[in-house]
This record gives structure tokens, sequence and C-alpha cells, in this order.
């Protein structure tokens, strides 16, 4: 059983135990035979509300934990009482993951933290408030998420400090369609493609980031954007671990750009760039997706994967890997840290993957997105953890506190009138 479970249980056998007073003649009571059931249910549920409000309230912003970063072995499911980033921050996080939303109505869709220590977690408010889908990319550091309207037309890339729960607004041309591409090693850079949104897009701006969209970053100490010349048709950016390098794909190119220039890769055919966690710690590799067979037109934007594969720098040699994962997460040692939506796996460059994690969608729910904090890996331990949520969500303590203070109310109201008699 859950710790909110737990709560609603016990604040039922509470609320069950509360003596209801009945109608009687009236009698004069005995002052030596008083009785202090109705003073002590009261007092008890004075204490409630001291254990449920008080208890409950934010804990101060957490700091990045010391040691090895933990990963859940079970993540925790979509659940309403997961409180907020902006309401109560957590600090750094080992991950995010993105509960989309099902045929079942009323469900809400959530794009969650889990924090270094593989316990609490927290919704990242934000993308609800912008709508679904989003687009999210977070820090190698885990300390911030940036989010961007994954349709368009967007005025701005939001960064969001998972320490203090503040959000920083950084405009972009008026009308653009946004992708967010990659982190720099050092979380202070941020690639993304921007374009001019077309209204004929039918709310996916995808055809016009592989066509048009322009490779942008934005320095987050001084908050200045920059349009790296040449580089128009982005579908795919991964900084190398010196942050000297960005290797970007455009059509069917892959680029490896840096302060002198660029050069120009090979790619395999019927392959692409892996997205921002595709280089090895040691860059010596890029991880590569494999486009399944009757892909659409991937190079405009339109691409399902069914596989992934390393490519080797030094000998221009890409190998499969043994894995139906089809989303890169980041690199333990020689291993990549991969996903097929609802499990987590480690992917050795020989052999078969071996599972680390998995999710829950539960509900009518499905995951859409899974994402690590690629600076925290090398020495990820996974565990079996408990879920801390952070205290409940200002509508549910209402329905909570507001009946309990009605029933202690009614029996100090009681209490009165036997005194009366």
């Amino acid at each position: 059983m859950t710790t909110d479970q737990r709560l609603r249980a016990a604040i039922h056998e509470l609320v069950e135990a509360i003596p209801v007073p009945t109608v009687a003649p009236p009698v004069m009571l005995v002052a030596s035979r008083r009785s202090w059931r109705p003073v002590l249910a009261a007092a008890a549920v004075v204490m409630l509300l001291l254990a449920v409000g008080l208890a409950r309230l934010p804990a101060a912003p957490g700091a990045p934990a010391a040691g090895p970063a933990t990963l859940p072995r079970v993540f925790a499911d979509h659940s309403y009482l997961t409180a907020t980033v902006s309401a109560a921050p957590a600090g750094p996080a080992i991950a995010i993951y993105g509960y989309g939303q099902g045929d079942m109505p009323f469900q809400t869709p959530q794009l969650v933290a889990v924090g270094i220590d593989g316990r609490t977690y927290r919704e990242i408010d934000i993308a609800s408030k912008r709508g679904w889908p989003v687009d999210a990319l977070l820090s190698p550091d885990g300390s911030g998420v940036a989010v961007s309207d994954a349709l368009g037309p967007v005025q701005d890339v939001a960064i969001v400090d998972l320490t203090t729960g503040r959000t920083r607004s950084h405009p972009v041309p008026a009308g653009s369609a946004v992708q967010l591409l990659a982190w720099s090693p050092d979380s202070m850079r941020l690639a993304y493609a921007v374009a001019p949104y077309r209204p004929d897009s039918h709310g996916d701006p995808r055809v016009a980031l592989a066509a048009d969209g322009e490779l942008t970053l934005l320095d987050l100490a001084t908050g200045v954007t920059s349009t790296v010349a040449g580089q128009r048709g982005v579908l795919d950016a991964a900084f190398s671990p010196d942050g000297r390098t960005l290797a970007v794909q455009v059509g069917t190119e892959l680029r490896l750009l840096t302060g002198g220039g660029s050069t120009v890769l090979p790619l395999p055919d019927r392959h692409r760039l892996g997205g921002p966690a595709a280089w090895s710690p040691d860059g010596s590799r890029l991880a590569l997706y494999r486009m399944a067979a009757g892909s659409p037109s991937w190079a405009a934007g339109y691409w399902y994967p069914d596989g992934l594969a390393v490519l080797d720098l030094s000998t221009r040699a890409s190998t499969p890997l043994d894995t139906d994962a089809t989303a890169v997460l980041g690199w333990q040692g020689a291993d990549l840290l991969a996903t097929n939506h609802d499990t987590i796996v480690s992917v050795p460059p020989t052999g078969s993957a071996r599972l680390l994690a998995r999710l829950q969608p539960g509900d009518d729910q499905f995951i859409d997105t899974v994402q690590f904090a690629t600076a925290r890996t090398s020495d990820l331990q996974v565990r079996d953890t408990g879920i801390d949520r952070g205290p409940w969500p200002w509508w549910l303590r209402v329905l909570t506190i507001g009946p309990l203070f009605l029933a202690g109310g009614v029996v100090l109201i009681a209490r009165r009138r036997q005194r009366a008699h």
C-alpha cells in the first residue's frame, strides 16, 4: 500500500471513529462522570489536520545528491497526487518521462521528473499548461528542463530550474516552429532548430523544420542566441563529450561542426543520428537509429525506428545492436542505455540487451518520452525504491481537511450543548 493509500485509509478510520451525538431528553450531567471522548476526538481531528496540512508542506529545494545517482527499478505510475515542480521543487533529476493521454475521459497527460535519489517524483507542470504534446529536453546534469510546444506556433523556449521551481523564458521569432535538439555537456548551452511556422501544416511542424529549420544556440549564462550559418534543415544533434564538436544531421548527411569548420561523414543507408545522447563518453562512437522498412519520408521529418546501431568514428563502420529498443538514453561505459517506451535496457557492443527498469503506463496511458541526465549515468545504480510524490495538491487538501474540520466542529458543538443541559 502506498503512502497516499495509507493516509486515505487513516482518514477514513478516524472519521468512522468520531462519535455522533444522538437526540435524547435533556439530562443534567454529573461533573464527576463527564465524558472526555468528544474532546479527545476533536483533539485527534486537530492533530490529523496538522499531520495532513503541515507534514505535507513542500520541503526546501533540494541540492544535487552526492554519490551515484539511483534509477528506480520500477517507475511510479500516473497519479494526480504528484506535486508540481513549481510548487514543491525537489532538486536535480536522473530522468524525465511523459505519460500521453489514452482514450478514457478525464485523463491528463503528465511530464514527470525523477529525482537523483530515484524515489522523488515531481510533475513538470509547465508542460501540462502549454498543452500536449510537448517538446522537452532534460539537461545532462539533471538541473533543468527545456520545454517548448511540439506543434506550434510558439513564442519562446522555457527553461525550468528543477532546484528552485522557477522558469525562464527565452523568446524566439514570433510564429515559429521549434525543435529542441541537444544540451552541451556542461548544461550551459542549448541547441534547437527554428523555422517559420506553416499554417497549412495542421499543427505538425516537422516538414517545415526539416526544410527550413535553422540551427540556433542559446547561451544560458547570457541569454544570447546565435544562428549557425549554413546549417538549415537540421533533424538531430549531439554534442561531443568535451563540448567542442556538435554532430548534426542535415538531410542524409552527418556533419561534425567545430569552431574551424565542418566534416561530413557518410551515414549507412536508412540510418539516422541517435539524438542528443548519441555520443559515447570517450568520443569514439555515435549511436544511430535504424529506420524501419517502408518508413515514410524520414528526411522530411517522418520516420519510424526499428532498432539501434553504433557508428565507429575512426573506421566509419556501423554495427547493429541486438535490441528492439528504439530510443537512445545515454551511455554507461561501453554499454548503450536505451528504451522501448515501457522498458529500459543496457545494450553491450556485442550480445543481448539487459533489462534495467520498467515503466508503468496503466490506466489507458502510454509512455511518449523517456530521457536521462546523461552526465549522471556513468555510475548509475538501479534499485528498488519507494515513491515520494511530495505534498498533496491544494484541491485534495481542501477536500480532505474540509470534511474533517466540519466533523470536528460538529463534535465541539455537541459538547457545548451537553454542557448547556
